[in-house]
């Protein structure tokens, strides 16, 4: 009885094999149009703008020669985000709510003594901002409370969709 049902397992595995062997062997069912690619490639390049134009287009809007090695546009950004990192403080925050309707953020600063609440109402649609907390708990506790004083009160654009 043990050998016969053996047989029928090794039966059944070898007509699985045979079915599914024929599916899985190919890497890939579909196969691309040779004719539709080559005119796909053919109507890119056209699309392209040559060097030389990107070159005089560079010249024109930053009234200079591009620079060898580098993306047109490159310097300005690298010279304004290094500006921009000395002029602006670090900003860090942490989220601590964050649900469907509300989420509200405490900012503080690197040297942690300036924290401030940031409130979003995602029903009504409006952001808020309160005043300056010398303590992340001080600021907590206000939130805790209801007594946050906001400063700054905007709505938000409406997205449709």
């Amino acid at each position: 009885m043990a050998n016969r049902t053996m047989q029928q397992k090794a039966m059944k595995l070898r007509r699985q094999r045979r079915a599914w062997s024929k599916q899985y062997s190919r890497s890939n069912s579909i196969i691309p149009n040779k004719g539709v690619l080559n005119e796909y490639k053919e109507r890119a390049l056209g699309l392209g703008v040559s060097d030389f134009e990107a070159d005089e287009l560079f010249r024109k809007i930053y009234r200079r020669d591009p620079i060898e090695g580098i993306a047109a546009g490159k310097a300005e950004v690298n010279a304004l985000m290094k500006e921009l990192k000395n002029k602006v403080p670090e900003e860090m925050f942490f989220v601590f709510i964050d649900n469907s309707s509300h989420h509200v953020c405490c900012y503080f600063n690197s040297t942690k003594t300036s924290f401030v609440l940031g409130h979003t109402d995602k029903r009504q649609g409006t952001y808020r901002r309160s005043i300056e907390y010398g303590s992340k708990e001080r600021a907590l506790n206000r939130w805790d409370a209801k007594k946050v004083i906001w400063v700054y009160k905007e709505d938000l654009p409406q997205s449709t969709g």
